[in-house]
């Protein structure tokens, strides 16, 4: 029996497997520590303004490896869409980190800006990259927009002529959000490379390609079953994350392949959308439609493609009655159960691929 640690929410789920049944492992491991880091203090000493992006874990370790930097500048100004994690996970930063207002859209067009940043001064965005299915990646230019930029979603997906899954393919939506990050004076953008939830690298406005490469590239044989754990907290904290990380592992699921996917959900389903299709309230038609835009009206689509694609199972804390009445997923109450019927529907002798953090790996099929 193999035993395998997958990351679920804040801790990990043990998945228990036998040796004749296990494929390939996607292992995502950092070879750095968040001090490695290269010229982050120094980029942060000239800013005016700090805007993290996200609360990823390897965000959250380069604000720690910041803490004496930050405390050095009294002027600095910390600002998060969401301070709340961020405080907790860095007590040395907590009472400093401030949000700001929204913009009114439609006083500049489909596009808003906030006014602090488009004000004078240098302002340094920091987040983790991750593979998106709507961008290709999602970098700092583009969480900065989704963050501070009214409408730039929207405008990002009808860039776009369809919205079909393009994990790690630069896309319409990508150039959109470069665009509109561009217009934003005096910024500099860093992008972290994540490995096993630590930062493993810096990229400072690197061509796309670049940072594409720059992720853990990992070649694996098509199987009849994969286990996908879309990468713990910050990556699987609602459904919507979990969605669009699971995208950038599916080349290792042959089409009709069964699927377990490993994500805790604790923040609930997410985007608007998926809380308005889960309620009722919009039908699995909308994003064919795309009559007006809802946040996160393309995972419908995901939602539904995966589901059209594959035999799809979540171990999840979510609650089944959205999830198998509402949405149309089967849910497991534990990782041995999960395991058992992915077996069961595979075929004893079957081999089954596992990729524990999708949200840090680009998997190419061999």
């Amino acid at each position: 029996m193999t035993e395998l640690w997958v990351p679920y929410g804040a801790v990990e789920t043990l998945i228990s497997i036998q040796a004749e049944n296990l494929g390939s492992v996607a292992e995502s491991v950092p070879d750095k520590t968040q001090s490695d880091l290269p010229g982050l203090p120094e980029l942060v000493k000239q800013a005016a303004m700090l805007f993290v992006c996200d609360s990823a874990p390897s965000t959250i370790g380069a604000l720690k490896s910041l803490s004496q930097t930050i405390a050095s500048i009294p002027t600095l100004r910390i600002v998060a869409s969401a301070p709340k994690p961020l405080e907790s996970a860095v007590p040395d930063l907590k009472g400093k980190i401030s949000t700001l207002p929204p913009p009114i859209q439609g006083s500049q067009g489909p596009v808003a800006y906030s006014p602090d940043i488009m004000g004078e001064g240098k302002k340094v965005f920091l987040g983790t990259g991750r593979p998106d299915p709507l961008f290709g990646v999602l970098d700092a230019q583009a969480e900065a927009c989704m963050n501070w930029v009214a409408g730039s979603l929207p405008e990002a997906v009808a860039a776009r002529s369809d919205m079909e899954p393009a994990p790690f393919a630069r896309t319409a939506s990508y150039d959109k959000m470069q665009e509109l990050a561009s217009r934003i004076p005096g910024s500099e953008f860093l992008t972290i490379v994540p490995r096993g939830g630590r930062a493993t690298d810096l990229s400072h406005g690197a061509p796309f390609e670049a940072l594409k490469d720059s992720f853990l590239e990992v070649n694996m044989p098509v199987s009849k079953g994969l286990i996908l754990g879309a990468g713990g907290a910050g990556y699987d904290d609602t459904l919507s994350s979990s969605i669009r990380a699971a995208w950038s592992a599916l080349p290792a699921l042959r089409p009709s392949g069964h699927l377990l996917l490993v994500a805790e959900c604790s923040g609930g389903l997410g985007s608007t959308a998926l809380q308005m299709l889960a309620t009722g309230r919009m039908g699995w038609d909308a994003p064919k439609r795309r009559t007006k835009y809802v946040e996160g009206l393309e995972e419908i689509h995901y939602l539904d493609k995966l589901k059209e694609d594959y035999e799809v199972l979540i171990l999840t804390g979510l609650p089944e009655v959205y999830l198998k009445s509402k949405l149309g997923i089967s849910t497991a109450r534990g990782s041995g159960e999960a395991v058992g019927r992915l077996l069961n529907k595979v075929g004893r002798s079957a081999k089954v691929n596992v990729v524990a953090r999708a949200g840090e790996c680009r998997v190419v099929a061999s």
